[in-house]
């Protein structure tokens, strides 16, 4: 009995001083984080990542001086001015409420006043990623121009108007004269290149348009393109890769599904679990929301490829539209080619359609110069056009169109032919305006 005491008791103390060496060992040790694979965890990166002020940006510059109008689309002035207003010091935004169409037309277009105008219309929950802006209520808020009061004031502040040309809407706010005399020096060094057109206005029933008499003259552009790898997409969109099946010109992991348009280079991505019924019925706020996330969307898989300005929000499917852009002018398409487009759905993304190619290398001895009509001639020809409601115009500009030259059939080289686009309703068109004789 005492030897089997003792053997009991021998184990008991070995059992003690195991488990004390093994608390001690716990407690001391570190994990060897070094052998976690990131690899697994990593995102698939298409391309590049922007920032809000790479992708929401202007297009247009209008100067209101000396009882004239003029206009550019050079991007040296345009992003000049954007890019300085980033340092600017703007006073708290507050709204001048809404106008008349007149009033409104009056108040941005005065003599003295600088503009710069935007594809379409910007929620302020977005722009103030960009430029440094307070105010109250602007959560429902959204503008397409801003506008730069240069008249000299006693105070020593002068007025900046964020306007909205849908709603007839103005938002206020002020600079000081240093902020001011920045942009006058661009004013004046953009005039001296010579970038300025000379315009005239003609009045719709809504706003007026300002239009050129002079044709100008453009450079076609073409282009070897970059095919993208598809499995970076399929990567990128896909939960679990492993699962994805090829199905001719189709992936899916029977969820959500990609499908190819090979003759044009264009994937649309669609998770039909995620579709919204009614997107026409969402609420200012969430419209800004969904615009926000579709740009997230794009930066989360570094899905810039090319230029690519926000050009819109289709409220009637919930889609935040996102353009082409060379050389400041915007790229049209009508097969998808110059356009990446995301629609969000009730919990995360519904659809998802771009090009899977990007501009690779230019050929400049295949650019040859291209005689438009001027702009005040494409008015005519939409207001003769009885599918067009002139009224509805919202602006006419410079832009290219895009298509594929033949090269037997390999798809290789796209051409970006000149061309005046509107803005219709939101939406942007080509003018289908021929070529000047």
């Amino acid at each position: 009995m005492k030897k089997i005491s003792y053997l009991r008791g021998l184990l008991l103390t070995v059992l003690v001083i195991i488990s004390i060496i093994l608390s001690y060992s716990i407690w001391k040790g570190q994990p060897n984080y070094e052998s976690i694979d990131v690899k697994e965890v990593e995102k698939t990166a298409i391309d590049k990542q922007k920032t809000a002020a790479q992708v929401f940006k202007p297009i247009l510059g209008q100067i209101n001086q000396d009882g004239e109008h003029y206009q550019t689309n050079a991007a040296n002035f345009v992003n000049r001015i954007a890019a300085q207003g980033r340092n600017f010091t703007f006073s708290e935004v507050v709204s001048s409420g809404k106008k008349t169409s007149s009033e409104y037309d009056r108040l941005i277009h005065q003599n003295g006043t600088v503009e710069l105008i935007y594809p379409n219309n910007i929620p302020f929950s977005i722009f103030s990623q960009i430029y440094e802006l307070t105010g109250k209520e602007l959560e429902n808020a959204s503008f397409n121009r801003i506008v730069f009061d240069t008249n000299t004031t006693e105070a020593g502040l002068y007025t900046v108007y964020f306007t909205n040309d849908r709603e007839d809407t103005i938002y206020q706010s002020s600079l000081p004269q240093k902020d001011v005399a920045v942009i006058k020096n661009l004013v004046a060094a953009s005039k001296d290149d010579g970038d300025m057109v000379l315009l005239d206005a003609v009045g719709t029933s809504k706003h007026s348009l300002f239009l050129s008499k002079t044709p100008p003259d453009i450079k076609s552009k073409k282009y070897i393109i970059d095919t993208m790898d598809i499995s970076l997409f399929t990567k990128a969109l896909f939960p679990d890769v492993s699962s994805v099946k090829n199905e001719e010109n189709s992936y899916t992991d029977g969820s959500s599904k990609i499908v190819l348009d090979t003759d044009n280079k264009v994937l649309e991505y669609i998770n039909p679990a995620q579709e919204n019924a009614n997107p026409e019925t969402q609420t200012e706020v969430k419209r800004a929301s969904m615009i926000q996330d579709s740009f997230n969307f794009i930066n989360e898989h570094a899905g810039w490829t090319d230029e690519y300005y926000f050009t819109g929000y289709d409220s009637t499917t919930g889609s935040a539209n996102f353009g082409m852009f060379v050389d400041n002018l915007q790229v049209i398409s009508g097969n998808g080619m110059s356009q990446i487009s995301v629609t969000e759905g009730q919990e995360a993304v519904y659809k998802y359609s771009r090009p899977f190619f990007k501009l690779d290398y230019s050929i400049p001895r295949e650019s040859d110069e291209v005689k438009l009509p001027s702009s005040a001639t494409v008015y005519e020809s939409l207001k003769n056009n009885s599918n067009i409601d002139i009224t509805a115009v919202q602006m006419i500009t410079l832009g290219y169109k895009m298509s594929w030259v033949e090269d037997k059939g390999l798809k290789r080289i796209v051409e970006l032919e000149p061309t005046w686009i509107f803005k219709y309703r939101g939406k942007w068109f080509d003018a289908g305006v021929k070529e000047s004789e």
